[in-house]
């Protein structure tokens, strides 16, 4: 059981806070694509308790910026999308993807107010339909090259879910292996049929077992290692998997999205310290997922 001091420490996420500062130092989901079109509207965001806007300029270029304008703190979220910026709607003052001030119309001719403006901005870039934002100091780091941010359109399928909890609490359920058995079960055995095995099976590791969907008994997890990105675990057959990819990633098979093809990452975005996005990233590598499979996500 965590202390007070403990759990404070791994789940506030605030700017200046330790967890917040590490979470801040890897590219993270900000948005689904499909939520901010070409020619669609700004859109206001939440993430790590910063209140935020993004947007997609003229050119298809997308910029997260701070919420309130620099000017007068009025909403950039009902801001328009125009010559090369985001126009704030109060006075004008236009703001590119990189937080410099392009225009602040109220000022004399003449006037160099624009140029000592600096609205706060962080880096994004697009990849398999989600939108990863940079919110830490110094330059970005590279971006995972995962398969399933590189698949074409039709072999990968990408949601997201708002969880009233904190994220390190939705992080711990995907580590917690002893409730797959009972709540992610999907049995085809006859009526009556015991659905748990009383003992694991010989020499296997007493924790982990449960039926497979021919109602035959398995354990999962007989070896878990470390690495210096993940922790990896292998079942009595040798299958293999980072569970847990840092900072706040899990993999997982992909059930009837990918077959027993691919597999699911679920990346998790903190909203503040008790609410969080859950990013959901599905990968078949041999074909097209199905489309009746499209939105059966668990």
């Amino acid at each position: 059981m965590l202390s007070q001091e403990e759990n404070e420490l791994l789940t506030q996420v605030g700017p200046g806070t330790p967890c917040g500062q590490l979470l801040r130092s890897y590219w993270q989901p900000a948005s689904l694509s499909e939520e901010l079109p070409p020619g669609g509207p700004a859109i206001p965001l939440r993430l790590m308790g910063e209140d935020l806007v993004m947007f997609r300029d003229q050119r298809g270029e997308i910029g997260l910026l701070g919420l309130h304008c620099s000017h007068r703190g009025t909403d950039l979220s009902y801001g328009r999308s125009e010559d090369g910026g985001l126009r704030c709607i109060y006075h004008g003052w236009l703001y590119d993807v990189k937080g410099r001030c392009l225009e602040t119309p109220a000022e004399p001719p003449g006037s160099h107010l624009h140029e000592t403006v600096r609205h706060k901005a962080y880096p994004c870039q697009e990849r398999g339909g989600v939108i990863f934002t940079y919110m830490g100091s110094g330059e970005p780091p590279l971006l995972p090259n995962y398969e399933v941010l590189s698949a074409p359109e039709e072999k990968r399928f990408v949601t997201k879910h708002f969880h009233a909890c904190n994220y390190l609490q939705g992080l711990e359920g995907n580590m917690d292996n002893t409730h797959v058995p009972f709540l992610h079960r999907y049995l085809r055995t006859e009526e009556g049929t015991k659905v748990l095995a009383e003992h694991p099976a010989e020499g296997a590791p007493s924790s982990i077992f449960g039926p497979s969907a021919e109602g035959t008994f398995y354990t999962r997890y007989a070896r878990v290692e470390e690495t210096d990105f993940s922790v990896w675990a292998y079942d009595n057959d040798g299958w293999g998997g980072p569970d847990l990819i840092l900072p706040s990633l899990a993999m997982t098979g992909g059930g009837s999205q990918t077959a027993g093809d691919g597999y699911q990452v679920y990346w998790r975005m903190p909203i503040d310290d008790t609410h969080h996005w859950l990013f959901v990233l599905s990968f078949k590598r041999s074909g097209p997922i199905a489309p009746e499979h499209r939105h059966n996500q668990s």
